[in-house]
């Protein structure tokens, strides 16, 4: 049996996850499936690729360089692809990419309206996973779009081969129960130092982004209610349970009960769509960027001036 690009892409999931168990499940196949290709890759290159090591596996020197080989050669292929893709202008096929919560809530049901209209033989799919892991299952190939956030003051790192392309910049405002005796226009966040916030949770990237900004302000704010989930959040705030940072796609369908005030000192975030360099120029991955950027046009958000 020759060795093909399925291999390398089996390989390359089994070295990143650890296990052929967690590698089989990113996947979406049975342990025994992977094991029987990794089987046949053995015997394809005539050396073992890997070894055991307890219960995890790791790489032989053989393995390694296959694998550093892989994304080259896996790359190359993408782009090949691509390329007949354009020869044909087809606007086509399934495109499975990653959201998360504020997107799905905002952005998704027009995005698909979008593009039902202009490209009925797309099919977008889509799961929610947190934008840091999305951009992993991105580089491993499971996945080939992502939406991605970058926070100005605590930014997440890009591998080189992803491209991420800026669609909304979005803005922040405080949000406070109708109740609440805060009655300035504008607030400094310094100010809220004795109150408690509702927010991510801190291992996610926008909790991460509120305790970078609280911190920035000289203080450590007191998180009462971590959740990620900006209707829920809103919904707390108008029961009283505390204040939260909001930005405008969380505020799409305010619920009653709240007050929006603006921060003296403007913080936002870009919405990004994040993609593999080897498939950026993929008809089907453009021609969501349009539509997207129609989407955002529609609903009156900042749009990004430049991608």
């Amino acid at each position: 049996m020759d060795l093909t690009l399925h291999h390398l892409r089996l390989l390359r999931e089994v070295a990143a996850q650890g296990t052929i168990t967690a590698a089989a499940e990113t996947l979406g196949y049975t342990s025994s499936a992977v094991s029987q290709q990794l089987a046949s890759l053995e015997r394809a290159c005539g050396v073992p690729v890997l070894e055991r090591v307890g219960r995890n596996v790791r790489l032989t020197d053989a393995g390694r360089e296959l694998v550093r080989r892989a994304n080259g050669l896996l790359a190359d292929a993408e782009e090949a692809l691509v390329a007949v893709e354009r020869v044909g202008n087809a606007v086509q096929g399934v495109v499975e990419a990653a959201i998360y919560e504020s997107v799905a809530n905002s952005l998704l049901p027009a995005l698909l309206g979008e593009l039902r209209l202009r490209y009925p033989d797309l099919e977008l799919r889509t799961r929610q996973i947190d934008p840091d892991a999305a951009i992993d299952e991105l580089v491993h190939g499971t996945i080939d779009l992502a939406f991605a956030i970058d926070y100005p003051i605590a930014p997440v790192p890009a591998p080189p081969d992803i491209e991420r392309w800026t669609i909304i910049h979005d803005r922040f405002h405080l949000i406070v129960a109708e109740s609440d005796p805060l009655d300035s226009p504008t607030v400094e966040l310094a100010d809220l130092v004795d109150r408690r916030f509702i927010c991510s949770p801190t291992e996610m990237s926008c909790g991460r982004w509120v305790l970078a900004a609280c911190r920035e302000a000289g203080f450590e704010p007191l998180i009462a209610h971590a959740l990620d989930d900006y209707t829920a959040s809103l919904k707390l705030v108008a029961a009283g349970e505390g204040v939260a940072l909001v930005p405008d796609l969380g505020l799409i369908e305010p619920p009653p009960g709240i007050r929006v005030l603006e921060l003296a000192e403007p913080l936002t975030r870009s919405i990004q769509l994040a993609v593999r360099r080897s498939s950026a120029q993929r008809p089907a991955l453009t021609a969501i960027r349009d539509a997207l950027d129609h989407v955002v046009g529609a609903l009156s958000l900042e749009p990004a001036i430049a991608a």
